[in-house]
């Protein structure tokens, strides 16, 4: 019989210094690669978010009984009074909401919908969801990437749910819905225009005025056309008494924790976005919703104090949260509440 025989293992002191030192370091290399990976692919920087946006995101998402269930799992008994009327009058309602007065009354509410990415099942549900909880819902708006790549049967699919709804409806473009028809050498929007219209718009309502921008397409911004046109728009503003401006598009203009924003791709179109923020604030915008990044929050740009939003993500793919949709709610004292609501 023979024996295994085991090679005792160096006990060189630098040797196992090395040894330490490198697998370290791998383990940081390795950490950086998952930290990278994941700020690529959901253009959120795990270190720049707010730790009161991720309670905010929880808070919203789950009924009062269900946290009043967590937090007790916590030992938490006590909650501030902002917390209380949180939790008791406002279920599934944005912590960050536009405030209100006691006495201002409804004036109407929209559907928010975003990112469904050919998930059309779930864009059924956030639309019959959202119908049977707020039957007196007045249109949709929606912020781009109904497709993964933009093609007229993709687009049509996603049209059908939109039809079906039996609400009045409108879009504007992302930057997935553009891929077919630029692929084939054409109009970026073109596709899009084909199956649902003007890729840009405005109207008004109960002296509200709407702004739907396309600011889908990541490597030509706003041609001149739109540019002179949104010029335009705000100009008449000055000549008219409303209540509020909402803006809506598909890439934010800012975000304070994600890197998908306009100018992420083609880098000049930063001063496009910036500029935009500058002439939006001089027009007294109330708020301006954007979609993309697949993750809801609700902050200010800092140099302006502009009111900004984005709308989570209709698709199940690629979604660090939950398939969610939301809903605004106008009131008459031109204050607004932005419900981010799970598709369940």
């Amino acid at each position: 019989m023979f024996r295994r025989r085991y090679k005792k293992r160096s006990s060189n002191k630098v040797l196992i210094f090395f040894r330490l030192v490198l697998s370290f370091v791998m383990f940081v290399v390795l950490l950086l690669g998952v930290y990278s990976a994941y700020k690529h692919f959901s253009g959120l920087d795990p270190l720049k978010i707010d730790p009161q946006a991720i309670f905010s995101n929880v808070v919203v998402s789950r009924t009062p009984e269900e946290l009043q269930q967590v937090l007790s799992s916590l030992n938490i008994s006590q909650f501030s009074v902002q917390d209380k009327e949180i939790l008791g009058q406002q279920p599934n309602a944005s912590l960050s909401e536009t405030s209100k007065s006691m006495n201002s009354n409804l004036l109407f509410r929209f559907l928010l919908i975003s990112d469904s990415h050919n998930g059309n099942s779930n864009l059924e549900k956030a639309i019959n969801q959202s119908r049977a909880k707020y039957p007196d819902l007045k249109f949709i708006i929606g912020l781009g990437d109904y497709t993964e790549v933009g093609t007229i049967e993709e687009l049509e699919n996603a049209k059908k749910e939109f039809d079906s709804s039996a609400l009045r409806y409108f879009l504007v473009p992302g930057d997935h819905d553009l891929w077919d028809c630029r692929n084939r050498s054409l109009l970026s929007s073109s596709c899009f225009s084909q199956v649902f219209g003007p890729p840009y718009q405005s109207f008004e309502l109960e002296n509200f005025k709407f702004l739907l921008l396309d600011n889908s397409d990541n490597y030509t911004g706003f041609d001149n056309k739109q540019t002179a046109w949104i010029v335009t728009e705000l100009e008449k503003l000055k000549k008219t008494e409303i209540k509020g401006l909402f803006v809506f598009m598909h890439e934010p203009l800012y975000h304070p924790s994600s890197d998908h924003v306009m100018g992420w791709v083609e880098k000049s179109l930063k001063l496009q976005a910036d500029g935009l923020i500058f002439q939006l604030k001089e027009a007294g915008a109330t708020k301006i919703f954007a979609g993309d990044i697949h993750f809801f929050s609700e902050y200010s740009e800092p140099k302006t104090d502009l009111s900004l939003a984005t709308i989570g993500a209709v698709t199940i793919e690629r979604n660090p949260q939950a398939p969610r949709f939301a809903v605004v709610s106008v009131f008459d004292d031109g204050s607004i509440k932005v419900e981010d609501v799970e598709i369940k």
